[in-house]
């Protein structure tokens, strides 16, 4: 049985339906062909030259990303620039290219919800929630907030997110010596969800791309950052979501090969190694 791109999209949209994403947001297919032949299936955090090369020596249909390559409208289509370059060669190679953004941030097996597993936090809610999809079995919201096991200081909260995701370039504010346990977070840039970690009487907000003003604002609220950075705390999202298109592979008794990229890599780094 042959899959075609409309099937990728009903598999992810099944696993973190499209109607979740933001009214702001450009989820879903942004490039290609709805009908076309789909036999391998890459699975990337963003669209690059180097994803995009990745895809097409793997032999590769479809590059199902987190972020959309196309967000804002262009006047010009100009194969110098970008994100004009990258259009190109995806249809030159055949590739089509498939966002899931804020509707997978939204899902109950989405990048919040990941990120809050993965940090063992119990009794979670979202920091942010629709009332239009409330009570869906589907639907997590935006953010999360739940507690640690047990109480411990920032600094072993830090040291613990660090063993983590040992290439991050981790950015904390706050007493290192403080105990914490009631944490928000929302993977990405989620600093606009400060004021509601605020308001929950969070003890830490796990986030990224936060800016300086940002950060004396948690300090003067008497809210602890960390700032895991924008990669690293979404690129978590790549392996499961990669593992749900198998499932959905299987179910649907087709030849379809899902990988993940692997040369995709965090674009900040320290000099101090």
């Amino acid at each position: 049985m042959i899959a075609r791109v409309t099937d990728v999209m009903a598999w992810l949209d099944a696993h973190a339906p499209f109607r979740y994403a933001a009214d702001w947001d450009n989820s879903g297919l942004q490039v290609g062909d709805p009908g076309a032949e789909v036999a391998r299936i890459m699975v990337a955090l963003d669209v690059t030259p180097g994803t995009l090369t990745e895809a097409a020596t793997s032999g590769c249909q479809c590059l199902v990303t987190h972020h959309p390559l196309i967000f804002q409208a262009f006047k010009a289509l100009r194969f110098d620039q970008s994100p004009a370059v990258l259009i190109v060669n995806a249809i030159r190679n055949g590739i089509h290219l498939i966002a899931v953004h804020t509707n997978l941030d939204m899902a109950c097996d989405g990048t919040n919800q990941q990120l809050a597993r993965m940090l063992r936090l119990e009794g979670c809610s979202p920091l942010e929630s629709d009332p239009r999809w409330q009570g869906e079995e589907r639907y997590a919201g935006l953010g999360a907030v739940g507690e640690l096991p047990q109480v411990m200081t920032l600094e072993h909260f830090g040291a613990q997110l660090q063993r983590l995701f040992p290439g991050a370039c981790l950015r904390l504010v706050g007493d290192n010596r403080r105990p914490v346990r009631q944490i928000a977070l929302c993977t990405g840039s989620g600093a606009g969800l400060m004021e509601m970690a605020i308001a929950r009487g969070c003890d830490v907000f796990v986030s990224g791309d936060f800016k300086y003003h940002e950060a004396r604002r948690a300090e003067e609220a008497g809210l602890a950052l960390v700032d895991l950075g924008h990669f690293t705390s979404e690129r978590l999202i790549v392996e499961p979501l990669a593992e749900a298109l198998r499932v959905a592979v299987a179910s649907a008794a087709v030849e379809v090969e899902v990988l993940t990229a692997r040369e995709e890599a965090e674009p900040f780094y320290s000099p101090m190694g």
